[in-house]
């Protein structure tokens, strides 16, 4: 349902959402194949320190846990209660929440909304905005943080640690992403499904992860905004101190219908066009596929703001430097002559590269190059005060070793990031390369497969220093 603008008791109340002392899990289960029986075995699993009081009038005891017949009969605070029981149950059990007086609720049950049962889910919606009580979802997937030891849902793992917020109404996404966290070591600070977004809006988790120590980034997927003027104000709180990507789906001919399915979204009426419009107001970043939103994300929460556009390449690979600079032209940044940027630069990295390679802009410093003429190409091109950004690209060859190359380009980004120039990797290749992405990104640097995603992720981040400056000449 529409909200105006973020409501401060909403917000206030989050931190329970993924920080509670007490969890009841209603719907609680003995069966393995169970929502409820995974939110269980996901608490303690992943180590949450707090109280879990499963709910089931049939049970005295769930999984080595004490069990209860409803929410009230708990004699104890409960902050959270996590409701998986049918549709038709619900409302009795908030009722139970509400006289609990517990501080947030989360409905992971679905049949609501997006199967044509709207009076319901509003009926249900309206009660809980009666009584103060925050409602997530429903028709979720869950929520989480790493940082906080706390999966609760049906989300198979936690993500690894990072600083990516990712607030997501798709629950497969959701978990897709963490996969991508398993995988690649894509950083996530926290997680939360907002399902079919009854009550409890994008607008709020937004404000929530500005507040968040360890959220620097956040990551919008949307299939339908009908708060859009709390959507714009709450982006305009934070993309000052935090940038705010987003991405929206659903906005084809068929797409329209399956948002309406899976979500409830209705995008009847609206257009990419809208949607522009909207991001540009609120100051976030706008992804079109998955993988960018992904990416930018990433570079944006590890990276300062790219001031300028003096951006020097250096490379192993004539290819990589050749894709880039196609791209970063398409994207209409396109990249200057190292002469341009720094009349004496070249000469300084020639000491750093055999005869035949190119010290114009991408620098070339041939397949041949080791960690040592890595690391003296780097050095000069990050310590020269005309340069911006450097965006370094390892390609492998039978004379590269990556894990060394890797090791002494961490070793001059650790002894030079005080200058706050952004510094993005791309490593093109196999296994080795792979592994070399990890460890970047577990340092701190964004790093990707492909010289596209590594133009993406620096595009972004100009366009995030355009977005501060603007916002702050409006104050």
């Amino acid at each position: 349902m529409k909200i105006d603008k973020p409501r401060q008791y909403v917000v206030d109340n989050l931190k329970y959402v993924l920080n509670p002392s007490s969890i009841a899990v209603v719907g609680a289960s003995r069966y393995p194949v169970k929502v409820g029986y995974k939110a269980v075995e996901g608490l303690i699993t992943w180590g949450y320190k707090g109280k879990i009081y499963p709910v089931n009038p049939r049970a005295d005891e769930i999984q080595g846990l004490k069990a209860y017949k409803t929410v009230k009969d708990i004699p104890y605070p409960v902050d959270l209660v996590y409701i998986a029981v049918p549709a038709h149950l619900v409302k009795m059990v908030l009722e139970d929440v509400v006289e609990k007086k517990a501080k947030v609720v989360v409905i992971s049950t679905s049949a609501f909304k997006e199967i044509g049962r709207g009076d319901l889910q509003d009926q249900l919606t309206e009660f809980c905005r009666k009584n103060k009580l925050p409602l997530v979802g429903p028709n979720l997937v869950g929520m989480g943080s790493p940082y906080l030891d706390f999966d609760c849902g049906f989300v198979p793992y936690l993500p690894v640690a990072g600083p990516i917020g990712m607030i997501s109404q798709s629950g497969a996404n959701l978990v897709a992403a963490i996969g991508s966290s398993e995988a690649m070591h894509l950083g996530m600070s926290f997680f939360v499904g907002l399902g079919n977004k009854a009550d409890v809006d994008f607008s709020e988790f937004i404000l929530y992860g500005k507040e968040d120590k360890y959220t620097k980034c956040l990551a919008t997927y949307i299939e339908g905004l009908d708060s859009p003027e709390a959507f714009i104000s709450a982006c305009r709180d934070t993309v000052p101190h935090k940038p705010v990507v987003a991405i929206k789906v659903g906005g084809s001919k068929i797409g329209i219908k399956a948002a309406f399915a899976h979500t409830a979204s209705e995008n009847e009426g609206t257009d990419d066009a809208h949607y522009d419009k909207i991001f540009e107001k609120a100051g976030a970043i706008r992804a079109t596929t998955w993988q960018e939103f992904l990416d930018i994300a990433l570079a944006l929460g590890t990276q300062p703001p790219l001031k300028g556009d003096n951006i020097v390449m250096i490379t192993n690979g004539g290819g990589s430097g050749l894709l880039s600079c196609d791209h970063f032209e398409r994207m209409g940044m396109p990249m200057k002559e190292l002469n341009q940027i720094s009349p004496m630069l070249g000469f300084k990295i020639r000491a750093y590269m055999p005869m035949f390679g190119s010290p114009l802009n991408p620098v070339d410093i041939s397949g041949t190059a080791n960690a040592t003429q890595y690391k003296g190409a780097i050095t000069q091109a990050i310590r020269d005060a005309n340069v911006d950004a450097l965006y370094v690209s390892i390609c492998p060859t039978a004379m590269t070793s990556i894990e060394e190359i890797t090791d002494v380009i961490l070793e001059v980004y650790n002894t030079h990031k005080h200058l706050g120039k952004p510094f993005v990797m791309e490593c093109q290749g196999g296994n080795e390369c792979y592994d070399a992405i990890r460890k970047f990104r577990d340092a701190g640097v964004p790093a990707y497969p492909t010289a596209e995603q590594g133009v993406n992720a620096l595009i972004a981040l100009r366009k995030y220093a355009r977005i501060k400056e603007k916002f702050s000449k409006q104050k």
